[in-house]
């Protein structure tokens, strides 16, 4: 009897073993585990895109200073030019591919050169270049007249720092066949050499005619027929540094390998260090320095020592992935600047 009863427990054990085991199975299969949901989509991790348009002339879009950069927006078939306001808000898309890509010429867009808006907001240069050579050319995109001309002779030419007169008739440029800083005008298409030069650092004033140029140890200003006016001491040798002076010709700005330091040109020899920090500057008014990266825009308060991102709007590091295309050519326009004629 007893062996019988050993056996009946045996057998019970053994059911529940297995009982227990099927049990635990089917909640195993059936856990709730993180890495088996269904992926999360971009449309649930961005914010509902709506396409709206610059329109030239329109008041609206223009009561503050806008940042202008090249951008594959979603759903967009090729990089493209946008703006946006600096609080972040209203983007919009200023030159879309069918006027930016002239038809008859295979070019793209050359993501290492920054576009220009003219002070009256109506024209913008881009460099455009022959994709698989090394073309580039300088091109005139008319907002109001949705035109797109390319400058004669402007092969592998080169925008300096804000080349705009502030009367939007006229830009300069370098042109790197006959090495010199050169002038075009708007309404004759007529090309003037200003000075016969190796430099790329130039800026153009935005106060009155002057244009800012950095030497290896000088800040030099020059009117515009080329003449020099004025030679600051930096106080340093800045030959292998970046620099930026910002369109009222108030501020200098450069950066090597121990940060970014600013200076007030008529006080070069205090120096103020900023940041340690190495995204292209796209413009500064006031205290803020205006930066961008390859998915966002940022200002940094050079009083309060703060960065703050204003344009990540649509994810642009999850666009850029989906895309292949990051965002570039950085800068600002429509500053109302104190001053500016």
């Amino acid at each position: 009897m007893k062996t019988e009863v050993k056996v009946f427990l045996s057998i019970v054990l053994a059911l529940v073993v297995i009982v227990s085991g099927f049990v635990s199975y089917v909640l195993w299969d059936n856990r709730d585990i993180p890495i088996a949901r269904a992926p999360v989509v971009a449309e649930e991790v961005l914010a509902p895109f709506e396409l709206n348009r610059e329109v030239y002339g329109d008041p609206e879009i223009f009561d503050q200073p806008r940042i202008q950069f090249s951008w594959q927006g979603p759903n967009r078939e090729k990089p493209e030019i946008w703006s946006v306001k600096v609080d972040g808000s209203d983007l919009r898309l200023a030159v879309d591919a069918d006027l930016l890509y002239p038809k008859d010429i295979d070019v793209g867009m050359q993501p290492g050169f920054n576009t220009y808006r003219s002070p009256d907001n109506r024209y913008i240069l881009v460099m455009l270049g022959k994709y698989r050579t090394y073309y580039i050319g300088i091109h005139i995109i008319d907002l109001k007249e949705q035109t797109n001309t390319r400058i004669e002779d402007s092969e592998h030419a080169f925008l300096i720092r804000y080349p705009w007169v502030f009367d939007s008739k006229s830009f300069f440029y370098l042109r790197d066949k006959t090495r010199s800083l050169s002038r075009y005008y708007l309404d004759s298409g007529k090309k003037e050499t200003i000075k016969q030069t190796f430099s790329k650092s130039f800026y153009v004033q935005q106060t009155e005619e002057i244009i800012n140029q950095i030497g290896s140890e000088d800040l030099i200003r020059l009117d515009f027929k080329g003449n020099e006016l004025e030679r600051i001491p930096l106080g340093e040798n800045l030959h292998q540094s970046a620099h930026y002076v910002n369109p009222t010709g108030d501020y200098f700005i450069y950066w090597n390998y121990d940060g970014i330091h600013f200076v007030h040109t008529n006080n070069m020899g205090k120096k103020e260090k900023i940041v340690k920090t190495m995204e292209p500057i796209i413009n500064m008014t006031g205290d803020k320095i205006y930066r961008g990266s390859s998915s966002d825009a940022y200002y940094f308060d050079r009083i309060n020592k703060s960065k703050i991102i204003f344009f990540n709007k649509y994810g642009g590091e999850q666009l850029n992935n989906e895309t292949g295309y990051q965002m570039n050519a950085w800068s600002l326009f429509n500053e109302r600047m104190k001053n500016v004629k």
